[in-house]
């Protein structure tokens, strides 16, 4: 324990300085940063991410964790909103805006910010939510936090999920038997390996499966699992949030047991007592030596900077500046190439679409004939009522399989067209970085920008009544024979139509997701971009502002830059000493 707390104090003595270094030297990005990472030192945060799939259930396993229907279910949850849950006396929640405004709301309103039927494409500008909660398990600094999760039926979880990557200590990981793990979900438990020291792997919605179903899916997510993810020594977890959620609500032990939350409970228990604290300084650590290096690059490039002559200076900026702008050019054609390849695959799915509506016409008018016919001595109204039914059903069922069979296999193609964007954009960054390097004799560390697309739910699939047909009620007066043959001319011919319908109405649907997925990654890739080179035009302009004031302060610049060098060196000497662990 003594060594415990002297290593979280070496690593706030190491953030502190970090940060009022990058402070002094503009370098605002890292600055803030480091005082994150100071500031969860000191507040002793511990963030528990749970991640996963969308409809895996994992909002519904954190309410079991709690034991109480906290945050809403059954909704489309936003792409953009982080939940976090924390301790508190009683339950309340704070929501935070993007423009730093704070609102504290009571639980009951946590659905109009944090679902997109309250706060629709997220009008209302949230940044995040915490919620308060007066959880054992909460108590003593951990944070439990729901990311937006890979959507079902997709290639790549979303921005704010992966955004959120380097905060993590430690990821529970949720999927379910129905689909199996995908390739989605395997892609993103490749980066989390990269960026968290531990994993908890569940596997939720055991009671839908029966004993073997479920023992083959936890085999094969067994055998899919990442080489590098640093799993838990403990097995997949088989439970049923659902029903873990129902007996604490019920106080039924017996159901508790069965639902599997237990055996869980018990490891994460034995986890954030016994090595909690060492997963968590090994986080905080591994993100110091990361803010350091950028920061020596930055301040070395910044000396080179400082020691050439003046016109050198300009003329370098002047020539790093046009490379910008070539850069800046190949990005918008990359764009135009990237829109081009979108175009293709929405084209595609609109064609595949209305091939499969024109295909189910023989089979769903023989059932719906079939089911028509079983349905004799059934009153008018209602029989109308049924058949209304039996389409809207039948329809919404065959369009929702094939859908997500078809994006399944269609969004490997979406997979590589954005991924050959995203290879472009990096290919920018690093000809930029490199040419800054060139220009000013240094080696610079690579930076790769890896975003993951938003993909929204798709809206369902409608039928209109067959008894809205211009007539009103008018046909419910005819005899019962001539309105049965009525009411089956009007079924047979309103099946084409209401195929037609859905297919055109699916591949709309599946395009806006596309268009609406794609914007957002784009504009995720050229935040990353920007990000990529502010630090060094950050670095050239002040070197470029002392050299105007005169040759004494360009001198006196490069001094005070060898000797913040000196300061990070023995920074980051200190981090490694903290944490031997660490690659350094």
């Amino acid at each position: 324990m003594k060594a415990e707390v002297e290593t979280e104090s070496s690593l706030r003595g190491v953030a502190c300085k970090l940060e009022e270094l990058a402070a002094a030297w503009r370098q605002r990005p890292i600055a803030a940063a480091a005082r994150d990472l100071r500031q969860r030192l000191e507040q002793n945060r511990f963030h528990l991410v749970v991640v996963g799939q969308f409809k895996r259930g994992k909002t519904t396993f954190l309410n079991a964790l709690l034991g109480d229907a906290l945050l809403p279910v059954a909704v489309l949850p936003l792409t953009s909103v982080v939940t976090v849950l924390r301790y508190g006396e009683s339950p309340r929640a704070t929501v935070h805006l993007q423009s730093g405004r704070l609102l504290a709301i009571g639980i009951e309103r946590l659905h109009e910010f944090v679902t997109e039927p309250g706060n629709p494409r997220n009008g209302k500008q949230v940044a995040h939510v915490d919620v308060f909660y007066p959880s054992p398990l909460l108590a003593g600094g951990v944070a439990l936090i729901d990311t937006p999760g890979v959507a079902s039926v997709y290639e790549h979880n979303t921005q704010v999920t992966y955004d959120f990557l380097p905060k993590i200590d430690a990821a529970i990981f949720v999927t379910s038997p129905e689909p199996p793990l995908t390739s989605a979900e395997i892609e993103f438990l490749r980066d989390l390996a990269q960026q968290v020291s531990r994993v908890f792997f569940v596997m939720n919605k055991a009671d839908l499966a029966d004993p073997q179903q479920l023992a083959e899916v936890v085999e094969f997510a067994r055998r899919s699992l990442p080489e590098n993810l640093p799993a838990d020594r403990s097995p997949i977890f088989a439970l049923s949030a659902r029903q873990a959620l129902e007996a604490k609500r019920r106080g039924d032990a017996e159901l508790l047991a069965r639902s599997g939350l237990l055996e869980f409970e018990h490891r994460l228990g034995e986890f954030l007592k016994g090595e909690r604290d060492e997963v968590f300084q090994r986080s905080v650590g591994r993100g110091l030596l990361s803010l350091a290096e950028e920061l020596r690059m930055l301040l070395a490039l910044q000396i080179q900077a400082a020691r050439m002559p003046v016109e050198e200076l300009r003329d370098k900026i002047a020539r790093f500046n046009q490379h910008l702008a070539a850069a800046h050019q190949q990005r918008e054609d990359n764009q135009v190439l990237l829109k081009a390849g979108i175009a293709r695959l929405s084209a595609a799915f609109e064609a595949a679409a209305r091939e499969f509506g024109e295909s189910q016409i023989p089979s769903l008018t023989a059932e719906a004939r079939q089911h028509f016919e079983s349905l004799r001595g059934v009153r008018r109204r209602k029989l109308a009522a049924q058949m209304d039914r039996f389409l809207a059903q039948h329809i919404g069922q065959r369009f929702e399989t094939w859908r997500r069979d078809f994006e399944e296999k269609a969004l490997q193609d979406f997979r590589q067209v954005t991924g050959r964007f995203q290879e472009a954009v990096n290919e920018l960054i690093r000809q930029a970085r490199q040419t800054a390097g060139e220009l000013f004799g240094l080696e610079m560390s690579p930076f790769e920008a890896e975003e993951e697309l938003v993909w929204l739910e798709p809206t369902g699939y409608y039928t209109d009544s067959l008894l809205d047909w211009g007539l009103g009620n008018a046909p419910l007066l005819l005899p019962g024979g001539l309105f049965r043959r009525y009411l089956l001319r009007r079924i047979l011919k309103a099946i084409p139509e209401e195929l037609e319908r859905n297919a055109t109405r699916v591949a709309y649907d599946f395009k806006r997701r596309l268009q609406e997925s794609v914007s957002a990654f784009q504009r995720a890739m050229d935040r990353h971009l920007e990000e990529a080179i502010l630090g060094i035009q950050q670095a050239m302009q002040a070197a470029l502002e002392q050299h105007e004031a005169g040759s004494a302060e360009a001198d006196q610049l490069a001094a005070r830059l060898s000797d913040a060098l000196r300061e990070l060196d023995a920074i980051r000497a200190s981090a490694c000493q903290a944490i031997p662990s660490l690659a350094c």
